[in-house]
């Protein structure tokens, strides 16, 4: 009985042995730059979107350096974000150039921090039935929007924040371009193509894309 019970277990012990050491060779799931930037989960890298009526002005929202968020009117380094899940439903957005905090005041006024904060940082990520998403401040319950500051006001309470619906958009922008390289060098054309970018759930592509242009 014992040499049979050791003809059984000498075998599949060596395969155990074979597998733990071929895993310790395997390269860490999804170990990009993500982790090796600090957030030690993934994360998704893109432009945030967003349009008036009809398409009539659209902008990417951008983070400077110096704390400033606005719209550009084509993909740039500045204007690629890093979205992370900090909690179910809950992002915290920075930006890739800048390495600063998308925040937001108690006015709906945008910033950009060095450091985050929980109450000022953290973004309700909702998606909309048109396919757009809306971020709205966790602490006080304002969207983000590129509309101006009154604009923000005139519009308080009445509906959405014009230039407050974005599509997180694949980057066409080089994310380390090499040497001392202007922005500008790396602008994407302005009239994207929504289907062939658009970062979303459809994959089957069954959503109408029509309203896209319409926010």
């Amino acid at each position: 009985m014992s040499n049979t019970l050791s003809w059984i277990l000498v075998p599949t012990m060596v395969a155990v042995l074979y597998l733990l050491r071929g895993a310790e060779s395997l390269p860490l799931f999804d170990a990009g730059p993500h982790v090796q930037n600090g957030w030690g989960e993934s994360i998704r890298i893109r432009h945030l979107y967003t349009a008036r009526r009809f398409g009539h002005d659209s902008y990417y929202l951008r983070i400077h350096e110096d704390g400033r968020v606005d719209g550009d009117r084509q993909q740039s380094m500045h204007s690629l974000l890093e979205i992370r899940a900090t909690a179910v439903g809950i992002v915290a957005i920075k930006g890739y150039r800048s390495s600063l905090y998308l925040c937001m005041g108690s006015e709906g006024k945008l910033y950009g921090m060095h450091s985050y904060s929980q109450d000022d940082c953290s973004f309700e990520e909702e998606l909309l039935p048109d396919g757009y998403n809306m971020y709205k401040s966790k602490k006080h319950g304002i969207a983000v929007s590129l509309s101006k500051e009154k604009h923000k006001q005139q519009y308080r309470g009445k509906g959405y924040l014009p230039l407050s619906h974005f599509l997180p958009v694949i980057s066409w922008v080089p994310m380390d371009p090499s040497g001392d390289v202007e922005d500008d060098d790396y602008r994407f054309p302005f009239n994207i193509d929504a289907k062939s970018v658009i970062d979303s759930i459809d994959t089957l592509g069954l959503m109408d894309l029509s309203n896209y242009q319409k926010k």
